[in-house]
């Protein structure tokens, strides 16, 4: 986040302070009461020096603070205005010094009015630079919000009509009426709780689409029916282990991400009999992690909108500090999904 220091116009803006503030001295009269040996010209190139010298300074300060991450605005603010405090100190005297060497008025009464000046004039400038930077970045930070939080609604919601598409495409429609079918006039058992899981899916999705995270347990119940269906489908072509730790039940990830990638899992690889898909779920502080052999099909006749992992990556970012990632080797192909615990005053 840049600071107002860094404006592209900031030598006007020196400029214009410079000259606001020696207008300012002359109509206060304030050499009268600091009658020091100074030509108006020369004191006009001195407050622009010591004006320069505070910006740039504060500039350098807020350009090597933000290098570094602060948990809350504030704390950066208040080291930084700590550290330009200091510096203006500094400046205010040096140029005194310097002044005085130049026209001999060290050591009487003049240096000291002179010093006086020059801190009370530094302090000034430099107290009112820092209110209008303290505005400048909240209100930098507001619109960022307002931008990130309109960005996170907009990938919420291509991720809700992604999963809601999965799920009502014809695809998905034909082979699961397919299988509900066949168990019919082969399994009645078996179809009754087919047609269960199969409106489990859909509840979830109509009930939770709209929601940026949900605990592990709700989306494990929806996988699961998921998974079902799939296992149905594929009977023995699908190998599934899940060893999610109780620990991790109530903590959080993004809705319907397990399905978006069990739905890209199937997609891109062969399960059969003799091939079996080996997917495992498990958690691996602090990550959910879905893996599965690698054994792509050679022709993939199933249309790919290659959207549904680069939109969990998406919402991510904006949900978490950890990033998802994702491993593929030559055997395998590993998703690693930050999980998120909420504290009780989130939860309000």
């Amino acid at each position: 986040m840049q600071s107002l220091y860094a404006h592209s116009f900031r030598f006007l803006w020196v400029a214009i302070l410079t000259v606001y503030s020696f207008a300012n001295t002359l109509v206060t009269e304030t050499l009268h009461y600091y009658p020091i040996p100074l030509k108006e010209p020369e004191l006009l190139f001195l407050f622009f020096l010591l004006i320069l010298g505070i910006w740039e300074g504060n500039r350098l300060i807020f350009l090597f603070i933000s290098r570094f991450h602060y948990p809350k605005l504030w704390y950066k603010l208040l080291l930084g205005m700590a550290s330009s405090i200091l510096l203006t100190a500094i400046l205010a005297i040096s140029l005194g010094y310097v002044f005085a060497s130049v026209w001999e008025v060290k050591h009487n009464d003049n240096f000291s009015l002179l010093i006086k000046l020059f801190l009370m004039f530094a302090f000034r400038i430099n107290l009112f630079l820092n209110i209008l930077n303290t505005i400048y970045l909240y209100v930098h930070e507001f619109e960022m919000m307002a931008l990130e939080t309109e960005k996170l609604r907009q990938i919420s919601t291509q991720a809700q009509l992604q999963a809601i598409r999965n799920q009502i495409n014809p695809h998905f429609l034909f082979n699961n009426l397919s299988v509900l079918s066949s168990l019919i006039s082969t399994d009645t058992t078996s179809s009754i709780q087919f047609v269960k899981q199969f409106s489990n899916v859909y509840r979830y999705v109509l009930k939770h689409h709209d929601k940026e995270l949900i605990t592990i347990a709700e989306e494990l119940d929806f996988t699961k029916s998921y998974l079902f269906l799939l296992q149905k489908r594929f009977y023995e072509g699908i190998i599934v282990e899940i060893k999610v730790e109780e620990q991790y039940l109530n903590w959080q990830i993004v809705p319907m991400a397990l399905q978006m990638l069990l739905e890209n899992t199937i997609k891109h690889n062969i399960a059969t009999r003799n091939n079996p898909l080996k997917i495992s779920l498990y958690t691996e502080h602090p990550y959910l992690v879905l893996s599965n052999n690698l054994q792509p099909k050679l022709v993939n006749t199933t249309e790919s909108t290659n959207t549904g992992l680069s939109n969990i990556i998406q919402r991510y970012q904006f949900l978490s500090p950890l990033k998802v990632e994702v491993i593929k080797t030559t055997h395998e192909f590993l998703v690693k999904i930050p999980i998120i615990k909420l504290s009780s005053e989130d939860l309000l």
